[in-house]
């Protein structure tokens, strides 16, 4: 009689709460709270993702051998409240200004803060799956016994709700998860390489090196005096954007800047930091870095203060990496953590002379966390295997199974049995068509299957989409999906790195740029491509061929499938509200081809109006 499975369980409940389930040392599910309970990078613990898993595996709490999570001590009311994401522009400004950071700066009392995020309204509306009854008046004014007791209730929760033994529970440090599910998560395993963590904050630190062989990681530096994120953060909230989740837009701004002008915005960031012995220390960096920058930034255009930002952080990671270099004589690198979001930063390093091989996790942020738990916890067995794809999360054959979907189609019109070839031509003609199939993929990035999708060439698509449903700010760019194979058409890339998650910019083929521009950066021309391996998306890798065939271009535009504001849809009833509410024509979920009648649809005559109309009003930024 064959044992039955055991599995390993990894839990983040910091920012994009969020779950991983491994059996016999491969990934196996990876669900996202947000993508269940509809709250944009929600913190918390991923009740719903996990249940979801759970079902989907068919198991139990009596399956699981381990559960690892993935940080060791963090303050249950900021996780609570899901502070970034509840407090208002303004709210945010007084946060780290003169209602809580410049009074503990002070050493004042703020206890009074406490309770307010603990019973403020703002706070208490966004769906609950864990009981924070426990943060009681008297933990009010002592962090530390708040930490301890939300340790406990996360192992009542987990035996409670999911009949796992508290024995089996273990809390593990925030960065060697960071550092566990790059390194694991990547190909490289033949030779000694360096893995590079960075991010806000994590088990109070923010930046380490470990130095990686044989699976044996050892860590070389530490620091929390790594700003990059933190200048990043406080960039996109004086530009009055939302913090943790709007740095992508300093970073997509930053290439318009110019040099001359970007010199001055960056002369308060030139001295902050220092590099020594592999890690990030302060050199001249005022305690109050934000009210550093408020004044210093008072007088600066947003695309220069953008610039500089942008110009912080490669000048900083250039700077340590060479020095990693130096000491450890590798030229094989990973980074991990949330700072390696940062595609364009990570295209200079790529670069480096002395980098031979460069591997970016997937959506490295927190949300990886989960993964990296249960590489820590499985690492003892030597049988961790890499994350060969993404598309690990809720699958919407689940949802499409019983047919009662197509209730939700009231009003559409349905084809059922549509081949990729299909929706390719009906790319190639200009339409913009809607994509969910299969498992969703993990992380920021929409990479197939839950996307939207449309002809690269056309490069006024771009404001369709944005006008359909996007409503991006003008200088943000979109991806392209490239067939791996015919990765040189679109992409310079000698050093043959892997790119199948979109976390790593390239410069374009100039050749064939107009082909497919208008999934670039059209000021600088780079790209953030997604490779596609037939193996691992042969649906989408048939679409993309398909197109190819009809065009003669291996790639289409990608952007994620969802509302303004909103995380990537997750279900079949996600996607059809999201289409119905918005100016999408065609959602083509499974084999089925959903769209609206023509009197639904926006005409030509009418997107030509309102696209006139726009360029005669003035832009804001």
């Amino acid at each position: 009689m064959t044992a039955k499975a055991s599995y390993i369980l990894g839990i983040n409940y910091l920012t994009n709460g969020s779950c991983a389930l491994m059996r016999e040392g491969e990934i196996v599910y990876v669900g996202q709270e947000e993508r269940f309970n509809r709250f944009k990078n929600v913190s918390g613990f991923p009740h719903q993702a996990l249940a979801y898993g759970f079902k989907k595996l068919g198991i139990e709490g009596s399956d699981i051998e381990k559960v690892g999570i993935a940080t060791n001590r963090f303050d249950p009311l900021i996780v609570k409240a899901s502070l970034i994401q509840n407090l208002s522009i303004r709210d945010l400004h007084d946060y780290y200004g003169k209602r809580f950071w410049r009074k503990v700066f002070a050493g004042e009392d703020c206890s009074d803060y406490y309770r307010w995020m603990r019973d403020a309204e703002q706070f208490n509306k966004h769906p609950m799956d864990f009981d924070y009854s426990f943060i009681t008046d008297d933990l009010l004014s002592d962090p530390e016994k708040r930490i301890d007791a939300y340790r406990n209730q996360l192992k009542l929760h987990l035996k409670s709700h999911f009949g796992i033994d508290e024995q089996k529970i273990t809390f593990l440090d925030h960065h060697v998860c960071h550092a566990s599910y790059g390194y694991f998560g990547s190909f490289f395993r033949e030779k000694p390489c360096a893995i590079v963590t960075w991010d806000g904050i994590g088990d109070k630190r923010n930046q380490t090196v470990f130095l990686a062989k044989n699976d044996v990681l050892e860590q070389k530096a530490s620091s929390f005096e790594n700003d990059i994120g933190r200048v990043y953060k406080f960039a996109t909230l004086l530009l009055n954007m939302r913090p943790e989740e709007h740095e992508y837009k300093v970073m997509g701004m930053a290439p318009y800047s110019k040099a001359s002008y970007v010199d001055k915005a960056y002369a308060p960031l030139a001295e902050l930091t220092k590099i020594d012995n592999m890690a990030m220390r302060y050199n001249k960096r005022p305690q109050d870095l934000f009210a550093h920058l408020k004044e210093a930034w008072f007088d600066q255009r947003f695309d220069n203060i953008c610039g500089a930002t942008q110009r912080y952080a490669e000048t900083l990671a250039v700077d340590l990496f060479r020095d990693i270099y130096n000491h450890l004589k590798v030229r094989r690198f990973v980074v991990s953590g949330g700072v390696a979001l940062n595609i364009k930063m990570n295209k200079v390093l790529s670069e480096l002379d002395f980098v031979d091989e460069f591997y970016v996790a997937g959506s490295g942020g927190d949300e990886s966390l989960c993964m990296g738990a249960c590489y820590v916890l499985n690492a003892p067995k030597g049988n961790n295997q890499p994350v060969e794809h993404m598309y690990l999360g809720h699958d919407v054959a689940d949802d499409l199974a019983d047919g009662s979907w197509k209730k939700l189609c009231e009003g559409f019109t349905v084809r059922d049995h549509v081949n990729e070839a299909e929706v390719a031509r009906m790319l190639a003609n200009g339409e913009v068509v809607a994509r969910i199939d299969g498992r969703a993929e993990f992380g920021a990035r929409a990479l197939g299957n839950r996307s939207i999708l449309a002809n690269p060439r056309d490069f006024d698509v771009v404001q369709r989409i944005n006008e359909a449903i996007k409503k991006r700010d003008f200088w943000m760019p979109f991806a392209l999906s490239v067939l791996e194979e015919d990765q040189d058409y679109c992409v310079k890339n000698p050093k043959r790195l892997k790119a199948p998650c979109m976390s790593i910019g390239f410069d374009t083929n100039e050749a064939n740029y107009n082909n497919f521009r208008a999934g670039t950066h059209p000021y600088d021309r780079t790209v953030r491509p997604q490779f596609v391996n037939q193996k691992h998306s042969p649906s989408y890798h048939k679409l993309i061929s398909s197109f190819k065939a009809i065009t003669g271009v291996p790639a289409i535009l990608n952007t994620s499938l969802n509302l303004h504001g909103e995380p990537i849809v997750n279900t079949a009833a996600d996607a059809l509200r999201t289409f119905s509410q918005s100016g999408l024509d065609h959602l083509y979920i499974g084999s089925t081809l959903v769209s609206k009648k023509p009197e639904k649809s926006t005409d030509a005559a009418e997107r030509k109006r309102k696209a006139v109309h726009r360029q005669e009003e003035p832009i804001h930024v």
